[in-house]
């Protein structure tokens, strides 16, 4: 009877509940690790989904989605969104740029950053792959893309003439409208691809 009283009971308890717990954290772990390599998508040279064009270009700046995306009740606006900031990248278009983005990227970029990053830099074949998602009007979406761009405007990183790109972008809702979130530090992986 010993072995029932409080004094035992309740740190036997506690001990198999922050086992139990540990467990759990390990396999949530596992599961964000493996949802977050998936948002990326194939991190290779060849975009899933996109033929590398053999002209060494960017490929055309249209926007796909893929078949998954496209199931996704708010696809064509999305889409749309999208191909309206592609668009302003390859014009070097600040305005129209400004149209697209979210209240934080604005912030962050002057007129000048947005014209010397996107100097020389052409974006195509992108594809949104997924369309997630999290919660209070924000979404995630896998997308994957190709630039050229003058091997000195390129990532210090990656100094290529052409580039794939695997980007998961964040969208939020603001004042009723979607806007893109400029990619932040770990969201995305790009790589030569010839």
């Amino acid at each position: 009877m010993r072995l029932l009283r409080p004094a035992v009971t309740v740190p036997i308890a506690l001990v198999l509940v922050l086992a139990a717990l540990g467990v759990v954290a390990a396999l949530l772990a596992g599961r964000a690790a493996g949802t977050a390599r998936d948002a990326l998508g194939d991190t290779g040279p060849a975009l899933a989904g996109v033929a590398l064009p053999e002209d060494g270009t960017a490929g055309p700046p249209t926007v796909a989605l893929s078949p998954a995306a496209a199931t996704f009740p708010r696809a064509a606006e999305i889409r749309d969104l999208v191909q309206r900031q592609v668009d302003a990248r390859n014009a070097g278009n600040f305005v129209d740029w400004v149209a697209t983005s979210s209240a934080t990227s604005v912030a962050s970029v002057s007129q000048a950053q947005f014209s010397d990053r996107n100097r020389t830099v052409r974006v195509g074949s992108v594809i949104l792959r997924r369309i997630d998602p999290v919660g209070g009007g924000e979404y995630v979406v896998p997308t994957g893309w190709i630039t050229t761009q003058d091997p000195a405007a390129a990532p210090p990183d990656v100094p290529a003439a052409r580039l794939c790109w695997q980007v998961s972008m964040t969208l939020v809702t603001e004042r009723g409208e979607l806007k893109i979130v400029d990619p932040m530090a770990g969201s995305s992986l790009r790589t030569p691809c010839g």
